[in-house]
């Protein structure tokens, strides 16, 4: 009762202070204050020796925002991302999508017989084209980036790249082409063991939009490189048969010409060899400001 009373006192003798009373709600919300503590209120906006006098924290809340007010909040107090935290964050993204993917597609080569199906490749179709949007659909929701994989001769429309990402696959194909060395990554397989791998990389921290609407974004790309076709005797074959559904006529598996030029008409994505560079993973994330 006399904090209702003490803020009708001050709205009849200082109505232009009070008309920011919003914000400090706002401050002592976010700062987990008790909004009826009448006392921080007064501590922060009014000048001891006269009330009707508003002091500069009006104009820091204005400026600044609720958290020039309480830096012992983690979310407030918390330093923004290094370039360093977010290549690393980029990276581990990808590898999750990565094993995620050859998981899910691994089960289900499988339900249509797997190796001792000779179709399987084909057979496998109906379920291939939803299982990598989906997968990159679910991780952009978990993370709040946008995850997904792009090429410059796409199977799947959803997989143009943008300018910064065609920019980046050039670099790439430009690099297998030179012989430039190649960074070594480790991918879980689903059967426990591990796959090494060596890729090309790429990462900027990219401003787009124009004026208002500009925002920086942290973009991450990793290469994806053909492997050569499953060879038991050499230890060092991934043993991944993606020549079966992209390589050229003597490597792809049987039925897989029908089937691709049944769910996609528009195919450009047979014809790799091993070593070609077949498409990147992608990172995009969004930055409140410049790291």
């Amino acid at each position: 009762m006399v904090f209702f009373a003490f803020t009708a006192m001050l709205m009849l003798a200082s109505p232009g202070v009070m008309a920011h009373s919003n914000f400090i709600n706002d401050v002592n919300t976010s700062c987990e204050y008790d909004v009826f503590a009448a006392d921080e209120c007064i501590g922060c906006h009014l000048a001891d020796d006269d009330l009707k006098s508003p002091t500069n924290e009006k104009d820091l809340y204005l400026t600044d925002g609720d958290c020039a007010f309480c830096t012992e909040v983690t979310s407030c107090s918390s330093a923004p991302p290094t370039e360093a935290e977010l290549y690393i964050a980029a990276r581990a993204t990808t590898k999750a999508y990565f094993e995620r993917l050859f998981k899910d597609f691994t089960m289900a080569l499988q339900t249509v017989g797997g190796s001792s199906n000779p179709t399987a490749f084909a057979d496998v179709f109906p379920k291939c084209p939803e299982i990598a949007p989906l997968i990159g659909s679910e991780f952009s929701r978990d993370t709040g980036y946008l995850v997904r994989r792009v090429t410059t001769r796409t199977r799947n429309s959803r997989n143009m790249p943008d300018d910064w990402e065609l920019e980046q696959l050039k670099k790439f194909e430009k690099m297998a082409a030179d012989g430039d060395p190649r960074t070594p990554l480790a991918i879980d397989k689903p059967d426990g063991n591990t796959l090494n791998t060596k890729e090309f990389e790429a990462f900027d921290v990219v401003k787009e939009g124009i004026g208002n609407d500009s925002k920086f974004y942290f973009r991450y790309m990793r290469s994806i490189t053909m492997p050569p076709m499953p060879d038991p005797g050499n230890p060092n074959n991934p043993q991944l048969p993606c020549l079966k559904c992209h390589g050229t006529n003597s490597d792809l598996g049987a039925g897989v010409v029908e089937a691709v030029q049944e769910f996609y008409p528009h195919d450009m994505a047979m014809g790799y060899k091993a070593g070609d560079i077949r498409a990147a993973w992608t990172i995009k994330i969004p930055l409140s400001s410049r790291p």
